[in-house]
């Protein structure tokens, strides 16, 4: 049997100690939890949330992963559409100078000078065309849509997301910029062969077929770039999307209630108040034994 009163064993400094040493425990978690803003800051705290909140966080890693490059290809996408803006912005220019080119009421050396604008017009485009090729490697091949050296290759772009099992499956897709239009652009853009000598009904005949099968030409590029530079951005909306509720799950599984935690640290800190109270008037009782001996 116990012996209550004997100042060897003090039962009550032991509960006191028990329950401050918990207290302790409780408050340092507490503690944590509102330093760092997380209730699952480790595996320690509770593995399988950890466990899962880490394998999002991997998922989240491959979103930004595909995100950089979808924003690396649209990149590409969008200068090469600046430079067929900037061919379509001549086009105006090329036309009105063939019309009158077309005209009969103009001299030899006025058809002359009209040729020179002509092509100088001409090379302005071709230039916007070159300025947009080899910027970029994609593939290990350098980027030239327009093929203004003969070369060039199709762009694709895997925007797939493989997850695990257990997660919510991703939409997937890949995006191919093809350079079959702005090749063919380039290759009508090069078909306009003017000179000072150029007749009326050469000139006519330019306009009726030439020029009307490049400004569909540049009218096929002009879409498929700007589809494809529009697909892009949604599939980077969707991602951004996406993203946004996988870590909006990863909170529901790791994040502290910053409001709860506060409340708790409060009467944490008036418990282990208490149980330091506790303690001393425990200690107390073995002196309080000396009184009997008086």
């Amino acid at each position: 049997m116990v012996a209550f009163n004997s100042i060897y064993t003090n039962p009550a400094a032991y509960t006191a100690l028990q329950s401050l040493n918990k207290i302790n425990r409780n408050l340092d978690i507490s503690q944590n939890r509102v330093a760092s803003g997380l209730r699952v800051a480790s595996a320690l705290d509770d593995a399988s949330s950890f466990q899962i909140a880490q394998g999002l966080r991997g998922e989240i890693a491959a979103i930004d992963s595909v995100q950089t490059t979808i924003a690396r290809v649209k990149g590409i996408v969008d200068y090469t559409l600046a430079a067929a803006e900037g061919i379509s912005d001549l086009t105006a220019q090329i036309r009105s100078k063939f019309q009158e080119q077309a005209s009969d009421a103009i001299t030899a050396a006025q058809r002359t000078d009209l040729g020179n604008e002509i092509q100088d017009l001409v090379s302005q485009a071709r230039a916007l065309a070159k300025q947009a090729a080899n910027k970029d490697s994609v593939g290990g091949n350098l980027v030239d849509l327009f093929s203004v050296g003969g070369g060039g290759n199709d762009i694709t772009v895997a925007t797939d997301l493989v997850f695990g099992a257990a997660s919510i499956a991703a939409s997937s897709g890949t995006f191919t910029i093809t350079k079959a239009e702005t090749v063919l652009l380039f290759t009508h853009l090069n078909s306009f062969s003017t000179n000072g000598g150029a007749t009326t009904a050469r000139t006519n005949s330019i306009l009726a077929s030439q020029f009307t099968a490049y400004e569909t030409a540049l009218s096929n590029a002009l879409g498929q770039l700007s589809a494809r530079s529009n697909e892009l951005q949604a599939r980077s909306d969707f991602l951004t999307t996406l993203k946004a509720t996988r870590e909006e799950v990863i909170g529901s599984y790791v994040d502290a209630d910053l409001a709860t935690e506060s409340a708790r640290l409060t009467a944490l800190q008036v418990q282990q108040q208490l149980a330091v109270q506790a303690i001393g008037i425990a200690n107390q009782r073995p002196q309080s034994l000396l009184g009997l001996f008086r």
